[in-house]
């Protein structure tokens, strides 16, 4: 039993999947630089139209992931991280924060295909922004 388990935790998926993406109504997206000019401000996260949501689908489903076992998490690339701050469309919040190779959420993940295009990352932030 023990080895069916740990096959299944090991299983790859889709980022977008573990985002769930397709559910997601309101997003703020910030990088490290972003996120030191809000420290301390309460922000109000901005809905997403279908056209920016498809476009953050499709980057984040080409990426694979796969859950870890870590317990806790230190950063190795500060400068390549961003917070995803989601609401979802039944009214759930999630805050996710991505770094060249890592996902975390409530968990760890392994990003498989790494690393994550961080200048998509900071040009997609500033398109959300200037809808502001």
């Amino acid at each position: 039993m023990l080895s069916l388990l740990s096959s299944s935790i090991y299983t790859c998926a889709s980022l977008g999947n573990v985002v769930n993406i397709d559910q997601v109504d309101r997003i703020f997206l910030t990088t490290v630089e972003s996120e030191r000019e809000i420290e301390g401000v309460e922000v109000e996260i901005p809905k997403i139209n279908q056209e920016q949501r498809n476009k953050l689908a499709d980057f984040l489903n080409q990426y694979q992931v796969r859950l870890t076992m870590k317990e806790g998490w230190t950063s190795d690339y500060p400068s390549e991280q961003f917070t995803f701050r989601v609401v979802y469309k039944n009214g759930d919040t999630q805050i996710f924060t991505f770094e060249r190779e890592v996902f975390v959420s409530t968990r760890i993940y392994q990003i498989v295909n790494a690393p994550l295009d961080y200048n998509w990352i900071q040009k997609f932030e500033r398109e959300l922004h200037s809808n502001d």
